[in-house]
């Protein structure tokens, strides 16, 4: 019992530790530089990858956004408490400077990550709206849930701000230092052109 409330307060420091202010700020969408549609991020044993299919996306067409998580480490395989899901994806809408958080049950869950066989997750938008939240915002995510229930996004300039966070465990499941590996990436969803 006492391990498991090691990895459960572990991964509460993890989830605390890692997390980003997420409020809209109206000038950083001018100065944020152009970033790529994939990134890879090293740390110790592990490899995160951050991964947009395309950079430029038409409303109709389906968006394909992942996250890989890659054990490289000395031993065949290696175990990792985290919360529902090791992957947190946070999506800014760049052009109308919306913020969409990106909420998750947080069970202690414990993965095993095989050498070389990256953990895989697809991206699929979560977010959600308050009564305190303008009626733009609120029509802006229930538009965004219906595309996202077709596979697609609304016309925009995305960038994601993806992490994964997670607790390597030892032999005895005693949790190890927490890790938190970020990645950027950006992509467009544009309106489909007119055939003339």
């Amino acid at each position: 019992m006492g391990k498991f409330m090691v990895v459960i307060f572990t991964v509460v420091f993890l989830l605390v530790g890692c997390s980003r202010d997420e409020k809209p700020n109206e000038h950083n969408v001018k100065e944020s530089p152009i970033r790529s549609n994939a990134n890879t991020v090293a740390e110790g044993d592990f490899v995160y990858r951050l991964v947009s299919e395309k950079s430029v996306y038409t409303e109709s067409e389906k968006v394909v956004v992942y996250a890989e998580l890659e054990y490289v480490g000395d031993e065949p395989e290696i175990k990792i408490a985290h919360a529902d899901s090791p992957f947190y994806f946070p999506l800014k809408e760049k052009t109308r400077n919306y913020d969409i958080r990106y909420g998750m049950k947080e069970p202690v869950r414990v993965t095993v990550l095989k050498k070389g066989i990256p953990l895989r997750e697809i991206f699929k938008p979560r977010g959600g709206y308050g009564s305190e939240d303008q009626k733009e915002y609120v029509d802006y995510i229930k538009a965004l849930w219906e595309a996202s229930n077709k596979g697609t996004l609304l016309n925009g300039d995305y960038q994601i701000v993806g992490s994964a966070m997670f607790n390597p465990l030892n032999e005895s499941m005693v949790s190890q230092e927490s890790l938190c590996l970020n990645a950027e990436i950006e992509f467009l969803v544009e309106k489909p052109k007119n055939k003339e």
